[in-house]
């Protein structure tokens, strides 16, 4: 910027607003647009410029030409250059490289190839055979007592022989727990049996079962319901003839809390009794809702509820609770056969393929064995399966991720039984092998090594003479020659880093000569980056946006935002006359004296006064800052503004679509050190905005951007673009503002910085 006060660019500060301020929008990377960045930028390529990457650039080193060697010359005569011959004098490294490896490789390949000749003739598939079929034979007799096992038949007889009734004893009784019989009004909820009148288990059939359950109902109903509503007509001697004489005198004497023995046969109802005697049970029948043959219905129903809930439930029912703990009892006995210290076998597994029980899917009732280890089996077969007349052997297979040989044969029923041996019997004939083969492999692999000795000592020992080199010319000795001597590639490296020692020599001359501007440059690029406001607030009822792009490394701009209270939103736009690290610790004193003197102050001239008292006394002479300050009245749309030499503030009327240029009157911050000029000077005004109403504060970057043929952009194209632009989104305004600069300016170069705030009411 000029070194003149009245104008300046904008740069932004700090403290967005939280109160009615909505969530801030993300601040870009650089030369940035605090809001969406606009469709078009600075740079021709349409994106929004960047900073200034300030820095200088450090020349490369001189380049010292391949197969070349730089000799010293004397003072002011150009260094003289030796060509080096870049061909090698020895065996180049690479064949010696292929000498090491080829003779390892060689090596390893004979090591394999006999390890593999020897296994080959020394097959033990006939031994392996021969065992797997005994011992799929055995699995197979266990298979068949499995599958007879496996039906309601045998379920029934495993359920009520003597040495497995103890293990459903707890169920048993949990199904007589359950009977506390419930009346609410005329609905009665039956369980399953009767706590004092227990059931049956020694049934040959689900019949039996069945009935049993039915005879319990009724009994129940008749000791518990029999002294109340119809049922207390009955005499003893009809119900004795519905349950039967001595059953209805034991349960007539019965005490309460008192059970009756568990029967050692299935009862059953008197059918004539109950046809006879069933307008007695209308609880009963009302409680199933039985209709139209009483007892017919009701015993129906009491059947179906039976086979239905207590026997084929799938979640806990009769039939799966007796498989349950067979299948347990099964799987020990086979576990006990895979466990075995001497057992060959590792795995049996029987794939049922159709169902043996009601409700039961065929994968429910599949088995496979468990072995010493909590790993899932991981059973997997190989393409190398064969037959062996009606067996399916292959020798490729996996158990627990282990290699097993398996051997399973189809069943008359159509399951499959398989069988995995493991084969670590097999590795134990196999061990006299590997004594001999380890023996070949280690004088193979005593050869490759002193090979490798051999070849590789002539590849590293110029190699750590170059190695000591490299390490002394990077800890900065340029004046270092390497001393690595050698006829093949290693010694024409070691030429080469010669002359790089010396070609960074040369380099860094320059670069400690451009090291003390670029360290000043990026201190005050920091500085300007920080300064920079993270955030634009966004505030419900207005569209609040910046945007800024310094024409150097290091602009001379400044805007900021203050949430003076919860409904007040300072803003400042401001340039400061000098650049690099004056300007900048320039623009940091002033942003922290605005930030400060803000704070709960609503008077933007007070604000002005205060700084300027504070910075006149420090700035340097010559130096000064000029500033535009909006305070927003959130609530009233009321604006109050001040200027310090700075350009005018543009306002757009909705409701006369014109633009007017607002200058409440002021000089710049710092150039009057007494103070008294600037106070008189200082003027503050207030506007009240209404709605669709800009305002726009800006740098003199704006207006005094140059065309080609020197041209300013000029305060009409300005409020030309504001008018035509005004209703649009502040940051698609600003994208068409800007896009209007860089066609005028037709240049990717920029001559002074440009910022611009401005702030649309909603």
């Amino acid at each position: 910027m000029a070194n003149t006060p009245p104008k300046g660019p904008s740069n932004p500060g700090a403290k967005p607003p939280s109160a009615p301020a909505e969530k801030p929008a993300s601040r870009p990377a650089q030369g940035r647009l605090n809001t969406p960045p606009p469709a078009a930028a600075r740079k021709s390529s349409g994106q929004i410029p960047a900073h200034g990457a300030g820095g200088s650039t450090v020349p490369p080193p001189p380049p010292a030409g391949r197969g070349t060697s730089t000799a010293a010359a004397a003072p002011g005569q150009p260094a003289r250059r030796v060509i080096v011959s870049t061909k090698p004098q020895g065996l180049p490294i690479k064949m010696k490289v292929v000498l090491a490896m080829s003779g390892l490789t060689i090596a390893i390949v004979v090591v394999i190839f006999l390890i593999v000749q020897a296994i080959g003739r020394s097959s033990l598939e006939a031994t392996v055979e021969q065992s797997g079929r005994a011992n799929l034979q055995q699995a197979e007799a266990l298979y068949e007592n499995y599958r007879n096992t496996v039906s309601d038949t045998g379920m029934i007889a495993y359920f009520s022989q003597g040495n497995t009734r103890t293990k459903f004893d707890t169920y048993w009784r949990g199904l007589h727990k359950e009977w506390p019989k419930v009346r609410t009004g005329a609905t009665i909820q039956f369980p399953w049996f009767n706590t004092q009148i227990p059931a049956c288990r020694s049934f040959a059939n689900y019949q039996q079962l069945v009935n049993d359950r039915i005879w319990v109902v009724i009994a129940s109903e008749l000791k518990t319901a029999g002294d109340q509503g119809q049922l207390a007509a009955l005499t003893d001697e009809q119900r004795g003839q519905i349950i039967g004489p001595h059953a209805w005198a034991e349960l007539k004497k019965l005490a309460p809390g008192v059970a009756l023995p568990e029967p050692s046969t299935p009862r059953v109802v008197n059918d004539e009794a109950m046809r006879t005697f069933k307008d007695y049970f209308s609880d009963l029948q009302s409680a199933y809702q039985v209709k139209g043959k009483p007892w017919e219905d009701l015993r129906t129903k009491l059947a179906n509820e039976t086979m239905n809930s207590l026997i084929a439930d799938t979640r806990g029912g009769l039939r799966r609770v007796i498989y349950t703990e067979y299948r347990k009892d099964f799987s020990a006995t086979l576990d006990a056969l895979t466990n075995a210290d001497d057992s060959q076998i590792r795995l049996i597994q029987f794939e049922i393929k159709a169902g043996m029980l009601p409700g039961f899917e065929p994968r429910e009732m599949s088995l496979v064995s468990h072995a010493k280890t909590d790993k899932k089996p991981d059973l997997s077969q190989s393409s190398a399966k064969r037959k062996l007349g009606d067996i399916e052997i292959d020798p490729a297979a996996t158990a627990f991720e282990e290699p097993a040989f398996s051997f399973s044969r189809d069943q008359r029923s159509g399951d499959t039984v398989t069988l995995y041996l493991d084969r670590k019997y097999i590795n134990a004939r196999q061990s006299n092998l590997v004594l001999t083969l380890l023996g070949v492999s280690v004088v193979a692999i005593l050869v490759a090594i002193g090979m490798a000795f051999f070849v590789g000592g002539n590849i590293t020992r110029p190699l750590q003479v170059l190695m000591q080199d490299i390490q002394i010319i990077s800890g900065g000795n340029f004046d270092h020659r390497p001393l690595a001597q050698s006829g093949d590639e290693v010694g024409i490296v070691s030429r080469l880093l010669g002359d790089m020692a010396a070609g960074l020599k040369q380099a860094q001359e320059v670069w400690a000569e451009n090291q003390s501007r670029k360290h000043d440059l990026d201190i005050a690029k920091e500085i300007q980056e920080n300064l920079l406001p993270k955030h634009v607030p966004r505030i419900a009822g207005y569209d609040v946006s910046a945007y800024y792009s310094p024409s150097k490394e290091v602009g001379g701009d400044y805007y900021d935002f203050f949430l003076v209270d919860k409904t007040h939103l300072g803003m400042i736009c401001a340039d400061v006359s000098g650049k690099g690290i004056p300007g900048s610790m320039v623009m940091m004193m002033t942003k922290a004296l605005v930030s400060y003197e803000a704070e709960s102050n609503l008077s933007p001239r007070d604000i002005f006064c205060k700084v300027n008292r504070t910075l006149a006394k420090d700035i340097k002479r010559g130096m000064f800052v000029t500033a535009f300050y909006m305070l927003l009245d959130i609530p009233t749309a009321r604006l109050t503004v001040a200027s310090a030499g700075h350009n005018p503030l543009l306002m757009y009327r909705a409701s006369t679509k014109q633009c007017v240029e607002i200058n409440p009157g002021g000089i710049a911050l710092g150039f009057d050190k007494d103070g008294r000029l600037f106070e008189r000077n200082m003027k503050e005004e207030t506007i009240q905005l209404q709605r669709g109403d800009r305002v726009v504060i800006y740098t003199d970057g704006v207006t005094e951007a140059m065309s080609p043929d020197g041209q300013e952009f000029s305060s009409e194209r300005l409020i030309q673009i504001t008018t035509q632009a005004a209703n649009a989104p502040s940051s698609q305004y600003l994208t068409t503002l800007v896009n209007a600069l860089q066609a005028h300016a037709q240049s990717d170069d920029q001559h002074d910085d440009i910022t611009i705030v401005t702030v649309k009411v909603g």
